[in-house]
């Protein structure tokens, strides 16, 4: 029986939307909020490799683990609460920094593994691949990084020169070092340790004393080859020591004075190698001022730094005078879509924290 050309035109416009919807399953609407929430969001990682965020909350305390792809968010109850979190370099495991204890939590079973007790607040905590995990503390002034075997819950402190208290960490790429940028001190210096021993160990700072801003947080490239600071600097980093964190550019807002007291500074980045672009969070601040991020997030060009652009991140309460502002930023796998945690504050009384899409 022969079928009316008709019938082959709507069976072929079909089939093209099918394949249209199946490419667009992947990729949330633009601009849509989501997850809007009563309760303050105290860490969050991303990560790439299963294109997940998960982000730590109080009232109640908890990890929300929120798959992109899906659009879907599954949350694992804590005992405490939660002040940092880590996600693993292959994304099966998380762990959560708290006052006094770390949570360690498998993600494929949605499960605690165990809760560790640590002698310190966890200010910032890296979960390494070594089934190690290395707790920054919030007080006092210079302190080890305290390190827990997850094996046995055992805790050791770091050797080497002592690091700042309230200093921020990250794991390098490659799973050997971490590097440290320290807070509270002037000038902010960053620190690398080694820690394929297990047991962090230190071994050297960056070869500058001033000479650029470093301001107290950090965020990798994401082949491990440069570091980007919260002073806007950028630097080169290598497993030479004469190369290793040396000065490699300045990512620099529209509107940057580039000096050493008047600089703003990076609260939030990523980098996509797939589109060759950095996204940034900044304050609005001068070098001691207080006053909230800017509500965009800065696009950039990944190899030379330059500006490209700034989108506006939204506001959902329909207050004209609330404040919004971003507190982290992501980007996924594919580098087509952005994922920015805002705050929202009404009064001194009501804040509300969403992710937005952009």
């Amino acid at each position: 029986m022969k079928l009316p050309i008709s019938v082959f035109l709507y069976l072929g416009v079909l089939a093209a939307s099918l394949s249209a919807c199946k490419k667009k399953k992947d990729v949330l609407p633009e601009g849509e909020i989501l997850l809007p929430r009563t309760t303050t969001i105290t860490d969050a990682e991303y990560s790439k490799k299963k294109d997940i965020l998960v982000y730590v909350s109080t009232n109640p305390n908890q990890l929300n683990v929120f798959y992109t792809s899906q659009n879907k968010t599954e949350v694992i109850p804590l005992a405490f609460i939660p002040m940092s979190v880590s996600i693993a370099m292959d994304a099966n495991s998380v762990i959560v920094g708290h006052d006094a204890h770390v949570t360690h939590i498998d993600l494929n079973k949605k499960a605690i593994i165990n809760t560790y007790d640590v002698t310190c607040e966890a200010f910032d905590i890296v979960l390494g691949n070594n089934n190690w995990a290395y707790v920054f503390p919030k007080r006092d002034q210079w302190q080890n990084i305290h390190c827990i075997n997850l094996s046995n819950g055992n805790e050791s402190l770091s050797t080497g020169s002592s690091m700042y208290a309230g200093s921020k960490a990250k794991l390098h790429p490659s799973g050997k070092f971490i590097y440290v940028t320290n807070n509270g001190l002037s000038p902010s210096d960053i620190d690398k340790y080694d820690i394929q021993g297990g047991k962090a160990t230190w071994l050297y700072d960056s070869p500058y004393h001033g000479d650029y801003p470093i301001a107290g947080d950090l965020w990798f490239s994401e082949d491990g080859k440069r570091v980007f600071v919260k002073g806007q600097t950028t630097l080169r980093l290598s497993e030479e020591k004469n190369i290793d964190m040396t000065y490699n550019g300045t990512v620099g807002l529209d509107t940057i004075k580039n000096s050493y007291d008047q600089n703003k500074k990076i609260f939030s980045l990523d980098h996509s190698v797939v589109s060759n672009k950095l996204y940034a969070i900044s304050t609005d601040t001068l070098y001691w001022s207080d006053r909230p991020n800017m509500p965009y997030v800065w696009i950039y060009d990944a190899t030379n730094l330059s500006y490209q652009k700034k989108i506006s991140v939204k506001k959902f309460a329909g207050n004209p005078l609330s404040v919004i502002e971003p507190y982290f930023v992501f980007v996924n796998s594919k580098g087509d879509q952005i994922y920015v945690i805002t705050k929202e504050t009404e009064s001194s009384t009501s804040e509300k924290w969403a992710i937005q899409v952009l």
